[in-house]
Parts: structure tokens; sequence; C-alpha cells
């Protein structure tokens, strides 16, 4: 049986990404693994080594490792095959990188845990957008996070009528509509007001962005097999509807339907911990949320009132 490759996909205006991609790869053929890289980085590193990301799946890859941080994350994740990828290992090198499994300090420690297969696979959902034009439908790239839907002009609102499952729920003025994975919970959909989902969920979440106040439209969780229907009503005004803020389909016209549904397609993560449950609340609460320290004897100051 031949052996999977281990590939190496890392943020190309990152001299740090950079420089640990090439640490990475020197690694693991001292390890004796076949190293795949993804064809933008190879002349960098092994110039005849290069492979598109399209061409990676489950049959020909252990796993991928990404160096970069949530955004290098899901433009592999989007670019990998759909219907068979193999799993990521994200390694981070920005800010936050809640996607992200392991860091500068601890990949190697990480790889050797992983190369021994001494990890759990986290399995995400993804969304697809469906373009309606004349009555063809055009279907667009999948979404790991979310798909927006904005104004073209960022001085003027859209109008929007909204359905789910072909049922009208508002019809409002706004600058865009989230519609979040629970993945993408913690993304966009956070910064906008969304809820935080645990990403074992599968479900759809719609969040307004700046809805007129007399609207009524509020951020809504729907089962993950909801069709999300956004139909564009304000004339001479376009949308753009953006794909995990990766790629951009602009100036969408009005009177265009746009169609959110459940892909069929799932992405996959590298985890090192005992249960996924343990994994998420700790990147969410490292990542996130944040803690504050208090001391375990506070009390409130004592009543001087009478009691009872």
């Amino acid at each position: 049986m031949e052996k999977k490759a281990i590939s190496l996909a890392c943020r190309m205006d990152s001299e740090r990404a950079i420089n640990l991609t090439k640490k990475l790869f020197e690694y693991l053929v001292k390890k004796g693994e076949i190293v795949q890289l993804e064809t933008r980085i190879a002349p960098k590193i092994f110039p005849h080594n290069g492979k598109d990301l399209n061409e990676m799946n489950s049959k020909n890859t252990k796993f991928i490792i990404s160096i970069g941080g949530d955004g290098t994350v899901l433009r592999v994740a989007n670019s990998l095959s759909q219907l068979d990828p193999p799993p990521i290992l994200g390694v981070n090198i920005g800010s936050l990188g809640f996607l992200d499994e392991s860091n500068e300090r601890n990949i190697f420690s990480d790889l050797n845990r992983a190369l021994k297969g001494e990890f759990i696979l986290e399995r995400c959902g993804k969304i697809t957008p469906y373009i309606i034009r004349n009555n063809e439908e055009y279907k667009l790239d999948n979404a790991l996070n979310e798909i927006l839907v904005i104004s073209s002009k960022t001085t003027k609102v859209l109008l929007v009528s909204i359905k789910i499952d072909g049922v009208f729920l508002n019809r409002s003025y706004l600058d865009g509509v989230i519609i979040s994975t629970s993945t993408g919970s913690t993304a966009y959909n956070l910064s906008a007001g969304g809820s935080i989902v645990k990403s074992s969920l599968d479900i759809m979440q719609l969040t307004p962005l700046n809805s007129f106040a007399r609207s009524g439209l509020k951020p809504i969780i729907l089962p993950f097999d909801s069709e999300i229907e956004i139909k564009l009503l304000r004339h001479r005004l376009d949308a753009d509807v953006v794909i995990d803020g990766q790629k951009s389909f602009r100036n969408v016209s009005p009177n265009t339907i746009i169609k959110i549904r459940k892909a069929n397609a799932y992405s996959y993560f590298i985890r090192f911990s005992k249960s996924l449950s343990d994994n998420y609340f700790r990147r969410l609460r490292k990542k996130i949320i944040g803690t504050i320290r208090v001391p375990l004897d506070d009390s409130p100051e004592e009543d001087s009132n009478s009691h009872f």
C-alpha cells in the first residue's frame, strides 16, 4: 500500500510562517515521511514538490499542516478536495487562530503526537450559497465560517426580503446579513451580536448587520437542513456575496435571489484533547471569552441591616 504524504501550506506574506514551514519540511523528511508542499510555497523550499490543494484528499494525504492563522485555515479548508478532504492541523502564527490547534512553540511536539495517531478528529459542516437569476441557479463555493451578503455601496443600505424554508420571515433595511455555521459563530457573527454555538452542533445562524430599528429582525438559529432565501429588493443597489472573507462575488443585481443551504461537504481538524468538548471550551476560554482572577474567598460586604 502506497504511503500517504503529509502536506504543508502556509501564509505567504509572513516570513515567520515561511521559515517555520521550511523547518517542518526538513524535520519531516528526516523522519522519513513523504512531504508534499502546496504549489505556491514549493518554489521557496523544494521547487519540484508542489501540489495543488484541490488535488489533496484523504486517499493521498495523511494530513495537511496549515501555518498561519484562521484566514490560512479557511483558505486551505475551502481549497482542498470538498468530497474527501484530509484532516487539517492548524499552526497559529497570527494573533488569534481560534481554529488552530498548535503554535510555533508546540508544533514539533504536537507533530510527533500526530505522527503517532494520538489525536481526535473534529468534523465541521459547511454551507453553500446559490445565486438565482432568470430561473437559473448558480452554485458558488462552500463556506466553513460564513456567507456575508452586504451592500456594494458602504453608504447605502440594502432592502431585503428573507424567507426560511419558503416561508416569509422579514423585510427590512440593513447593511447586510451574515449566515454562519456553528464553526463560524465565533467569527464575524460574534462581532455582529450573534450567539456562540458549540461547533459540534450542526446549525445555521442568521445575523443581521445594523438592521433598521423597527424591522424586528434579530439573530436566529436554525436547523442545518434549513434553506435561507435572501431577495435583493432595492432598485439600483447591488450587493456583494463574500464567502469566508476569502472570495467575493461582486455587484449582484437587484431582484436576484440568494439561497443558502447545507453543503454536502465537511472539514476535519486534528485536536489534541481527551474529548471534543474539552478541546472546544479550552480554546473558547483561552482565545475568545477569557477569564478573570477572583479570590476564592471573595464575598460581599457584611450587610448592617437587620435580619429576620
